[in-house]
């Protein structure tokens, strides 16, 4: 089971101490962060040579690290030269993997997508659409939670629907975004406001590696997003509480499946017709006041005889 100690923490042991299984366990943990990195910048394919290459010279060249406060700086230095030597980073693409079951990202993000809110779906569009400008993307965000944690929130719904609904095994789906994630989809969209500021967030991820196998997970969806994905993709606004409740509006069938009856119409009473049972008992009625009328009569007369 793997530790929660630091890579610092587990170089110390290695150095110092000779712990050969901390040394295993800090390689294991850069070669984890480096998938991160490369997938993120490259995907999975393209990736994989700088992946392989930083590796190879991580190995090669802890060694002759000294200085535990210099660890982390020279292991993103491996990683940036070999990612720089392929082209840094790719305007993204569709790029199935093992993760997907081999289909198509883009097919999979457009399955998921009408049943997203349509405000997460214009959220993650403008997000990852390079010719919307930062403040129209700061001014929409704003408008729907804030910036950018309105994004990550649209982020983990689209990760939530792509498992629940195509069956993708992600391994990291928090009930709730972290707030200290939130410049995690500007990382994978490319809106990082300078290269010192992207390479300082990945020089952060190895701090955190639940975030790393995060961006792992979901860089063939960034990739899939910033080619539009989702462009196209709209989810049916849900209908104002007024409307719904409009009593004017006609009564709706049960839905398949439901348990529920439909409330039937209040229908007007019609007519009874001729033989109906509503006819009958007004003949009975009309009979029984001929009778008392012929009653009183007869009545009447008696009296008058009599006198």
């Amino acid at each position: 089971m793997e530790s929660t100690a630091t890579v610092q923490e587990l170089f110390k042991r290695w150095r110092n101490e000779g712990d050969a299984d901390a040394g295993m366990e800090m390689a294991q943990k850069f070669s984890d962060w480096y998938y991160a990195i490369t997938a993120a910048r490259l995907g999975d394919r393209l990736g994989r040579p700088p992946l392989e290459a930083a590796c190879q010279a991580f190995e090669s060249g802890i060694v002759q690290v000294t200085r535990t406060s210099e660890l982390v700086d020279w292991a993103w230095n491996l990683v940036e030269r070999s990612t720089s030597a392929v082209g840094s980073r790719v305007n993204g693409g569709d790029f199935p993997n093992a993760l997907t079951g081999n289909r198509s990202p883009t097919a999979l993000i457009q399955t998921v997508g009408p049943r997203m809110n349509p405000v997460q779906v214009q959220l993650l569009r403008a997000t990852f659409d390079p010719t919307v400008s930062s403040d129209d993307l700061s001014v929409l965000a704003e408008d729907n939670g804030g910036m950018p944690l309105a994004i990550l929130q649209a982020r983990y719904e689209l990760k939530r629907l792509l498992s629940s609904q195509c069956q993708v095994p992600f391994q990291v789906l928090p009930a709730s975004p972290n707030l200290d994630l939130a410049p995690l989809p500007l990382y994978e969209s490319a809106r990082m406001g300078s290269t010192d500021e992207e390479g300082a967030f990945e020089k952060w991820l190895i701090s955190d590696l639940e975030l790393c196998k995060d961006v792992a997970e979901f860089s063939a969806f960034a990739h899939a997003l910033r080619v539009g994905a989702l462009n196209g993709v709209s989810a049916a606004p849900v209908a104002p509480v007024a409307e719904r409740k409009d009593p004017a509006a006609p009564i709706a069938p049960p839905q398949a499946g439901s348990t529920q009856p439909a409330t039937p119409p209040v229908e007007a009473a019609e007519p009874d017709e001729p033989g109906s049972s509503g006819g009958g008992s007004r003949s009975v009625i009309l009979l029984g006041l001929l009778f008392v009328i012929a009653f009183l009569v007869v009545l009447v007369l008696g009296l008058v005889f009599m006198r």
